[in-house]
């Protein structure tokens, strides 16, 4: 039987921090291209990632490594370029970028400080949170500007953050000055060899032997493996329940697969290795996960909206359920038909319901590992009425498993974000490390409401407004959480505010949340598209579960 060759560096991520200083001699300019252009070969002939911040004089070097790296079988996302949106906005930025595109992978990461004299500050620190080893050599403007020399500041803030670092200052630069006046950088390196041996590393010109030692040394260090299959970041899409303020959330999605198809590119939901979604959130995930179009989905809502959520019902909202959860079902029906999660869906699915017995928490998923099969055979529509029966709007849902019938009520009572539970499944069933995984979430618009006006008026004053706050809260708490948990780097949470609030089943408002959520992704493409619609897809994860 055929095996697969073992790749001990399967998943590693390798920043290099790095350029050819303008004062650097031909031998040394020489030495710095044959250390990136060897170091990019051997990482990558032996599973490992590069990430470098794109600068030109590296390029021709890590192309060269690159192409036949590709030449011989390899992925084009084994090498990622990374550069600030500030250095893609023009005609031939652009082009340069479809050049790098042909060899690697590009990500354009947008400044998210308020000065614009600041754009290679958030480029740092995207690519310091998604490395797992530094490698620093040449820079500029040590001598002459400290705080403007970029490869000791992209050093730096990988070894804050406790990566393994390497420096190799012996070819001259900004690192070798920077390694002068900060010899105790030597003893933070966390690469498992002695500071005297790190110091002989760092003085050394010879090729061979540098990258022998540092890829030799990557491989000993306790660096995550076997259990991702690339250097790619396991992406994550979370979609908010808020009943027909879906309607926001399906524009945004279906902006975005449009605007990602005019650029050559399409199938938004395959760039996701897991899609999570509460209530409205769940049926837009199965939704998508059946390959039903965003554009499709949103149509769903433009046209379905009215009929699920008819206006005039606030006497029957007193007596019973608001809403006729049989017109929900039968429309969920003409979309979702008979198909089923394990089946059908073509990405990993979670979806928050809660069990109406006791009130307790409950997540139904997609068979993704041999312990998560307690959900065999249901159907797309009994998971989507699972997952969106709110109390006082729909009746419970009921869902036969062929052991008892059970009942199931609105996931958003714990879970309207469903990010947490998201990146719980991924970690402890998926065994993906934390620190590897991306999360795209989309809300489905907030609101400025002040909630203090109704304290100290009891029942009465409170019963309009407490689900609002309720909803509100576990909102913001669940994006506060998993900023903590993966920070801002990778997490990257997509709403908008308005000044007033809209309701669940606000029909009214149908056209006007469609249009908000059309402009948000157009705000958000350039962000969205170069981190997680980059056209490398997950693999199908019905061929590669355990």
């Amino acid at each position: 039987m055929f095996m697969k060759p073992h790749l001990p560096l399967r998943g590693i991520r390798v920043h290099l921090a790095g350029s050819i200083p303008a004062d650097a001699t031909l031998e040394q300019a020489d030495g710095i291209r044959s250390f990136v252009r060897t170091l990019t070969g051997a990482l990558l002939s032996e599973g490992g990632t590069l990430i470098h911040g794109s600068h030109p004089t590296l390029i021709e070097p890590l192309k060269t490594a690159a192409l036949a790296f590709i030449q011989a079988g390899g992925r084009r996302d084994a090498l990622a370029l990374v550069r600030s949106q500030e250095f893609a906005a023009t005609e031939d930025q652009s082009e340069e970028i479809a050049r790098h595109r042909e060899y690697s992978v590009v990500e354009i990461i947008p400044y998210s400080y308020q000065s614009k004299n600041e754009p290679l500050v958030s480029m740092r620190e995207w690519m310091a949170e998604r490395c797992d080893v530094v490698v620093a050599v040449g820079g500029k403007w040590y001598d002459t500007n400290k705080l403007g020399a970029g490869v000791p500041s992209e050093f730096e803030e990988a070894l804050l953050r406790g990566k393994p670092g390497f420096a190799v200052a012996g070819f001259g630069g900004a690192i070798q000055g920077y390694l002068r006046e900060n010899a105790s950088v030597f003893s933070r390196l966390r690469n498992g060899i002695s500071e005297a041996d790190n110091r002989s590393l760092a003085e050394s010109t010879d090729v061979a032997q540098l990258v022998s030692v540092i890829i030799s040394q990557i491989k000993l260090l306790p660096l995550v493996r076997e259990d991702i299959p690339s250097g790619r970041l396991f992406r994550i899409l979370a979609l908010d329940g808020g009943g027909l303020r879906g309607a926001f959330t399906a524009a945004v999605l279906a902006k975005w697969d449009e605007m990602l198809q005019r650029t050559g590119g399409n199938d938004l939901v395959r760039h996701f290795d897991l899609v999570a979604g509460t209530s409205t959130g769940a049926i837009l995930a199965i939704g998508l996960a059946l390959n039903i179009s965003p554009r499709d989905m949103l149509n769903f809502y433009r046209t379905q909206g009215p009929k699920i959520f008819p206006k005039d019902r606030s006497l029957r909202h007193w007596l019973k359920s608001k809403h006729d959860s049989q017109t929900l079902q039968k429309t969920l029906e003409s979309v979702f038909g008979d198909r089923t999660l394990s089946k059908d869906s073509c990405c990993r699915l979670v979806i928050p319901t809660v069990r109406a017995v006791h009130g307790e928490s409950e997540v139904i998923v997609t068979e993704h590992t041999a312990d998560r099969t307690a959900f065999h055979g249901i159907s797309a529509v009994d998971a989507a009425l699972s997952s969106s029966a709110a109390p006082t709007y729909f009746d419970e849902a009921l869902v036969d498993d062929n052991s008892a019938v059970q009942k199931y009520l609105d996931g958003g009572l714990w879970a309207n974000n469903p990010v947490l539970p998201a990146i719980t499944e991924a970690v402890r069933y998926l065994k993906i490390p934390l620190h590897r995984i991306d999360v795209l979430s989309v809300g489905t618009m907030g609101n400025e409401a002040d909630f203090t006006k109704y304290l100290g008026k009891g029942k009465a004053g409170w019963a309009p407004s407490s689900a609002d706050l309720f909803f509100a809260a576990q909102e913001h708490a669940a994006a506060t959480l998993a900023d903590g948990l993966l920070t801002q780097a990778r997490h990257l949470r997509v709403n908008q505010q308005t000044p007033s609030e809209i309701k669940l089943d606000d029909t009214h408002a149908l056209n006007d949340m469609i249009e908000r959520g059309t402009n948000v992704a157009k705000d958000t493409f350039v962000a969205v598209r170069s981190r997680f619609l980059d056209g490398f897809y997950a693999a199908d994860w019905r061929t590669s579960r355990q």
